[in-house]
């Protein structure tokens, strides 16, 4: 039998009166109850009423778009027993006096001040800023006929609160006390039919994302003749989403949680009644604040996720000296002329070597007008060529645009249409592509380049010059030129070569598109700590088995990939375990887009020592790389990318809406400042 917690209350009384006149041996008293006859035709009549259709267009109209809380979740459904209250926070004396003066001050009631801290609880869990849904429990026994009765009256109702950044405490308050006033009127019709019809949740027990805010009186008092016992409610009944629920009355209020699921899956009911009361508190204290001043950090989480996010580096100044790429890749040079700096399709170019062919390019890209300030566009496949090109283009001063070839005409003319290079230097095979510009267009193979002078061209950059403009994909529209300089790839190889130990004769393999700013992690990463970079051609990089051979053959100790791409990689690797001890990996970096752990077990199984994978976040706008984690054991356990914390030059900061920190766990969006942005 189904009943409501109202009608456990009639029931015990009912029971406290027999066993009283039993145990006095006085006649039993006649049942209070109503009669179901009665409710059954006082619920036909109501629903061929006109107040029927009111409620109805009322609810029709008061929906929240979908059942669920908009909510950034993290993926997990926690551990919790869907049906099974957990334990239970007793709210401070001194905040449950702050709700009294605040209820008493704004003359709202004490359950609306409490359904206000708890929408500002659950915003910050929540995508949307200015909206909050909660579920509200109502006992839908409007009429006299249901309030002696025991049965299955009660509903579920949605209190849809509006939030906006710029409204104040007291507002939200008198908001949420005049929207439950305005629910009640319309309690006695049944919403679920109405969510159920649109693909909503349907009664207690399915299971959804918005959260139930009950209030509950804290005991029931009975008479068993003459002696006096107290009940209390010990279970919140079948719940299938998550609740709040707040028991007893005047100076008592305890705090205990039911039901399972997001938003609070992971918070234990401590953790919540700990940043409940801090709303609490600063409600009371300025109730004249704006709602986007309030966060749910606990004391000392806001340090801890400074610490973590490394924001003390922003009180850094930034030095206004530094070298530039080129600068730096000269002192390579002069420690280590006759060392090898590129392999590409077996045939191997020395430091010298790259530094004279990227010179007599460099006059002749000033000769066209390359200078600091100006543009260059590349339209090159991957090779020595076109690492040459990109040195020869940064010792000008200017900075490249690169454009990869298997991108349609349409891309490429846009590119360099909007980046209004002063030259594009390309291939014989290539540069049909670019005739129709108005532009120089420079092969990279007219031996007029051979003519030039090897020696330094004059000028060249300073470290805030630009370096280069790579062009975003385009998804969230037309493509956007994003332009790095020299200072934050510099930079980003300090923090990255002491987690690498890169060194002189470090092999680096080259496999991504110029125009993708992997590519420039994998040729500076290299170069400019006297490694090695082995460029692969498109025709290996499209076949994991060739792949998978160069790796072998040249001794790669540094391989760059997206996680797509490795998968495909370490496929070949489980098809052919006895290759593996013919690998000199020492450092997988994995970029891109997220990685999925789980499919890292088996290579880890079968290389448990080397190499280390490391998986790292970035975008282009800040150059490349952000955060470092290495990939352990344990994670494959877990489809979620970790993604580790910023770089030693960066500070990277979890935000939601309004900008505020978010509580460890929860998902908002990454905010990145320092450096290399």
């Amino acid at each position: 039998m189904a009943v409501d917690g109202l009608s456990m209350a009639l029931v015990s009384r009912r029971i406290a009166s027999v066993y009283t006149a039993l145990a006095l041996g006085k006649p039993i008293p006649t049942s209070a109850f109503g009669s179901l006859r009665d409710v059954v035709d006082a619920e036909a009549e109501y629903e061929a009423s006109d107040d029927y259709q009111e409620d109805r267009a009322y609810w029709s109209a008061n929906l929240p778009p979908d059942s669920g809380l908009d909510a950034r979740l993290s993926g997990s459904a926690g551990s919790r027993d869907a049906y099974s209250s957990s334990a239970t926070a007793q709210l401070d004396s001194v905040v449950i006096k702050k709700i009294g003066e605040l209820n008493k001050s704004l003359r709202v009631r004490r359950y609306s001040v409490i359904t206000a801290a708890c929408a500002l609880l659950v915003r910050a869990w929540s995508a949307n800023t200015s909206e909050v849904a909660l579920d509200f429990p109502v006992s839908r026994r409007v009429r006299q006929e249901t309030k002696t009765l025991p049965g299955m009256f009660a509903g579920v109702v949605p209190l849809v609160l509006k939030t906006p950044p710029d409204c104040t405490v007291a507002e939200l308050c008198r908001h949420v006390d005049a929207r439950i006033r305005e629910l009640l009127q319309h309690q006695r019709f049944p919403v679920h039919t109405l969510e159920s019809a649109q693909g909503g949740h349907s009664g207690f027990s399915h299971v959804t994302n918005r959260v139930a805010v009950n209030f509950i009186p804290g005991r029931l008092t009975l008479d068993l003749a003459g002696t006096p016992v107290t009940a209390s409610y010990t279970n919140h009944g079948p719940l299938g989403h998550f609740g709040l629920f707040f028991l007893g009355s005047g100076d008592e209020l305890i705090l205990s949680t039911a039901g399972a699921g997001q938003p609070f899956a992971d918070f234990e009911v401590a953790d919540l009644a700990d940043r409940l009361q801090h709303i609490v508190r600063a409600m009371a204290d300025d109730p004249d604040r704006s709602l986007s001043s309030f966060d749910t950090l606990r004391g000392g989480e806001c340090e801890q996720l400074e610490s973590w996010g490394n924001r003390a580096v922003l009180g850094t100044p930034v030095s206004s000296s530094g070298v530039s790429i080129s600068g730096l890749f000269a002192r390579q040079v002069v420690a280590g002329p006759d060392a090898v700096a590129l392999r590409f399709d077996g045939v191997s170019v020395s430091y010298r070597g790259l530094d004279e062919a990227s010179n007599r390019l460099a006059h002749v890209l000033i000769a066209r007008g390359a200078g600091p300030g100006a543009r260059v566009g590349l339209l090159l496949p991957r090779s020595a060529d076109a690492i040459t090109a990109i040195l020869a283009v940064l010792k000008t001063g200017a900075a490249y645009v690169p454009v990869d070839p298997g991108h349609p005409d349409e891309r490429v003319g846009f590119v360099f249409g909007d980046a209004g290079p002063v030259a594009v230097v390309t291939t014989a095979g290539l540069r049909d592509r670019v005739a129709g510009f108005d532009v120089p267009i420079i092969d990279i193979e007219d031996p007029v380049i051979a003519e030039q002078p090897v020696t330094p061209v004059e000028g060249g950059p300073v470290v805030d010059d630009v370096a280069y403009l790579i062009y975003t994909s385009g998804t969230t529209g037309k493509p956007k030129g994003c332009a790095i300089t020299h200072r934050s790839v510099v930079e980003l190889l300090g923090p990255l070569q002491a987690e690498l130990g890169s060194g002189s004769g470090q092999v680096w393999s080259q496999c991504h598109s110029l125009a993708f700013d992997f590519s420039v992690w994998e040729i500076w990463g290299a170069l400019l700590c006297g490694g090695q970079v082995v460029v692969a051609p498109d025709e290996v990089v499209r076949a994991p088995e060739d792949l998978y051979s160069l790796l072998v053959a040249e001794r790669v100790n540094v391989l760059s990939q997206t996680p797509s791409a490795f998968y495909a990689l370490q496929a070949v690797d489980a098809a052919h375990p006895e290759r593996g001890t013919q690998l000199a990996l020492e450092a997988v970096v994995f970029g891109g887009e997220a990685l999925d752990p789980q499919k890292l077990g088996g290579w880890m199984q079968r290389h448990p020592e080397s190499p280390r994978l490391i998986n790292m976040y970035g975008i282009t706008e800040t150059t490349v790389h952000v955060t470092f984690r290495e990939v352990v054991a344990a994670d494959t356990d877990s489809v979620v990318s970790p993604v580790g914390v910023p770089l030693t030059h960066l500070s990277a900061f979890v935000l939601d809406g309004w900008l505020r920190p978010v509580p460890v766990g929860v998902v908002g969006e990454l905010y990145v400042a320092g450096a290399g942005v």
